[in-house]
């Protein structure tokens, strides 16, 4: 006759085929009882059929981490630290939606003459400064732009100085008209949320979990990513010739203006 298994080891093997939470788990339940429950929520709502598997990792970074991996391939990206293990907390999932965005901080836009590449160095150069220590173009911008163009187109491109509403009157519908995007980009003027929104912006605001919000910003995601490939696309164009593409462009621009 066979012998029985005790019940103490059948409690053991129905914990292990359950998977036993890690005592890092079962403190955070336990000191995070509320958070644990939101995030849970968070799982149910959005990523119901990965509950088992997100659950049973061994920590709340590493859950946190399954989610927003897993979150990305469904709606949009979330903040690094949520993907790589490093958050310690569920609150710091379920406080607000950790959205990246890419908007033009000051910081970014002082750095354009620095590091950035040559394309968008040049188109910048045509567009009106949207910060109000800047009148006219950047002398920084302008040594930067050297590098790639000619002094004298440098200083006819100078006078340009394109303000958003007369760079869309010159440049829509034109080869040329992602060059009124990017002014918009640097303007925050795209009525996009990812493109307007800047990390100090965002931190002024707490962005609910709410399937409402998370659609819309799904959809604006999209229409980000459609609009960076299309002016990718256009700094390549341009970059494969700078100064022969950049003086079409400063010559398309002086002649539209010239005749209204």
């Amino acid at each position: 006759m066979p012998e029985r298994d005790g019940p103490i080891l059948t409690l053991a093997n129905k914990l292990a085929s359950r998977g036993v939470p890690s005592i890092s788990i079962l403190i955070a339940r336990v000191d995070s009882a509320e958070a644990f429950g939101d995030f849970l929520n968070l799982v149910d709502e959005f990523l119901p059929e990965r509950r088992q598997e997100i659950l049973s990792e061994i920590n709340p970074g590493m859950q946190i981490a399954l989610f927003a991996n897993y979150f990305e391939d469904r709606f949009f990206p979330l903040d690094e630290y949520t993907k790589s293990g490093d958050a310690e907390e569920y609150e710091e999932l379920t406080y607000r939606i950790p959205v990246i965005v890419m908007g033009m901080s000051y910081d970014d836009f002082h750095e354009i003459s620095e590091n950035w590449r040559a394309g968008i160095q040049l188109m910048t150069y045509l567009v009106s400064s949207p910060y109000d220590d800047f009148e006219g173009p950047s002398v920084a911008l302008a040594e930067a732009c050297r590098e790639y163009v000619p002094q004298e187109l440098i200083e006819r491109a100078g006078a340009i100085q394109l303000e958003l509403e007369e760079a869309h009157k010159i440049l829509d519908g034109t080869k040329y008209e992602q060059l009124a995007h990017w002014a918009d980009r640097l303007h925050c003027n795209t009525d996009n949320f990812f493109l307007d929104t800047d990390y100090e912006m965002l931190m002024q605001d707490v962005i609910s979990w709410s399937r409402e919000d998370v659609e819309l910003l799904t959809t604006q995601w999209n229409q980000a990513q459609a609009a960076e490939n299309r002016m990718t696309e256009f700094i390549v164009w341009l970059e494969a010739d700078h100064g022969g593409r950049f003086e079409e462009v400063v010559n398309f621009i002086l002649e539209r203006r010239a005749n209204g």
